[in-house]
């Protein structure tokens, strides 16, 4: 692709958020995503289907840098354990950088919850699969489920700023609480 596309895509998915940040995603239109990103409605249509297939593609971006830093940062050994803070740090300075985008995507009432559902199930499967001694054991997944979404949850107050910390206090914090299991 070249940088004209990668730009106009940019442009089209900012306007996108901006706009998912204050509607419904079914109250979002091609016409108007196309005018305020200064794009015909035909360019729209080069690149994605419909709104929801744009909205698709941006949480399959997000859950694929995601997985990227989980799958280089999670500690391969027991030995390796300060992989934990190096995969926190990077986490959520990913977040941090991508916060608006987050946000308006766990912001839809059951198209957050479905993101949100999609996060965890990826992680959950990433740190089972890693963790092949556990994959059968019903304690250990029922242990991963539980730090998962407690560190989902914490990731979504931050986002919201319903906890007022920094990324980087928010980091430490996680880093602390996986040290502990």
């Amino acid at each position: 692709m070249d940088r004209r596309q990668n730009k106009t895509q940019l442009g089209i998915k900012e306007v996108f958020i901006h706009l998912l940040s204050e509607n419904p995603i079914d109250k979002i239109t091609v016409s108007r995503i196309s005018k305020l990103a200064d794009i015909n409605r035909g360019t729209f249509y080069l690149h994605y289907h419909d709104v929801y297939d744009l909205h698709d593609q941006i949480v399959t971006e997000l859950i694929a840098d995601m997985t990227a830093i989980f799958n280089t940062t999670y500690p391969t050994t027991t030995e390796n354990y300060s992989s934990f803070k190096t995969l926190s740090y990077q986490l959520v300075t990913y977040i941090a950088t991508h916060q608006t985008t987050v946000d308006a995507l766990l912001n839809q009432q059951q198209v957050g919850t479905i993101v949100f559902k999609k996060i965890k199930k990826t992680f959950i499967q990433k740190a089972l699969t890693l963790e092949t001694d556990l994959s059968d054991n019903i304690p250990d997944k029922i242990e991963i489920n539980f730090i998962v979404s407690g560190i989902m949850g914490l990731i979504i107050d931050f986002i919201s700023h319903e906890l007022p910390i920094t990324a980087e206090e928010l980091y430490q914090n996680i880093y602390n609480l996986l040290l502990k299991f």
